[in-house]
């Protein structure tokens, strides 16, 4: 049973005249009454009372009738699907973010505007350590990622499309000699006690802090760690030691702490947004698109 077969079944049924059927589908009214006979032989029951004047449903055919509707709305309801699926308008998209993020406008203006063009989309969103965003794309439990990473990804498997770049600032106890200070150089907190991410956590920054201290030739002194960026604010506040983080972190505002940029000049995070390079679902492509403003 062909769907043309039930087009043609439904048009006559409704028309109860073959002419008139054949017109309102645009074909011949022999073809029209070979199609209905075709498929009355391959159903075994007459779908029609041929009268001289007039047509009339059988019993199967009055049977058939809402079926055949129904059957031609599944289809076209799952063409449509099977459409806006390819076209990237219904699905899960599996987001990673840092936890800086959410202090920049990068993240909800990107959900925002992605939300309103896609809202059949379900967006699932994970904060995770840049690391472990990595590690996600390249086992394809994530989608794409916003990551704070400097220099080459560590797998030829991930890209990542740099978006912003923040300044890294020192955060110090307010009462600290070097909270007087605008700016200040990375060599100026040789010496001093630090606090910073856990290494096994696969932060960024942690990253990009010991390779400006290999390049300036020093050896910082870590004393504390902590996996949050508000925990170690807050540990600054309590005089422990003196934090590095990113820009977006100086909107925590505590009276005990100063924020200070680091003048050095690679002393910036970069904020990327990561997939992977065989990356191919329509989905991420509106994301992305949505993210560059194309």
């Amino acid at each position: 049973m062909e769907l043309r077969h039930l087009r043609y079944f439904i048009a006559v049924a409704e028309e109860l005249h073959f002419t008139r059927a054949a017109e309102r589908l645009h074909i011949g009214q022999p073809p029209l009454s070979q199609q209905i006979q075709s498929l009355e032989a391959e159903l075994g029951a007459p779908l029609f009372r041929r009268h001289q004047r007039k047509v009339e449903l059988t019993a199967a055919g009055l049977q058939l009738l809402p079926r055949a509707r129904q059957i031609l709305a599944d289809s076209a309801a799952a063409a449509a699907a099977v459409r806006r699926a390819a076209d990237g308008e219904t699905g899960e998209l599996r987001i990673g973010f840092t936890s800086s993020l959410p202090l920049t406008p990068i993240l909800h203006h990107s959900l925002q505007h992605y939300r309103r063009d896609y809202p059949e989309v379900r967006l699932t969103l994970s904060e995770m350590f840049t690391a472990g965003q990595f590690d996600a794309l390249e086992r394809r439990q994530l989608d794409l990622g916003f990551v704070r990473f400097n220099g080459p990804t560590p797998s030829p498997l991930i890209r990542v499309e740099e978006l912003h770049r923040d300044r890294l600032l020192a955060v110090v106890p307010s009462a600290h000699p070097l909270a007087a200070e605008k700016t200040l150089a990375l060599k100026r907190l040789a010496g001093e006690p630090l606090i910073g991410y856990p290494r096994e956590s696969g932060s960024g920054l942690s990253d990009v802090v010991r390779q400006l201290a290999l390049q300036n030739g020093l050896e910082l002194r870590m004393v504390q760690e902590a996996g949050e960026a508000i925990t170690q604010i807050g540990l600054v506040a309590a005089g422990v030691g003196i934090a590095i983080l990113p820009s977006p972190l100086e909107c925590v505002q505590i009276p005990a702490v100063r924020y200070v940029p680091l003048s050095d000049d690679g002393a910036y995070l970069s904020m990327g947004i990561a997939v992977r390079r065989d990356e191919s679902s329509p989905l991420v492509a509106n994301f992305l698109a949505g993210v560059r403003g194309d």
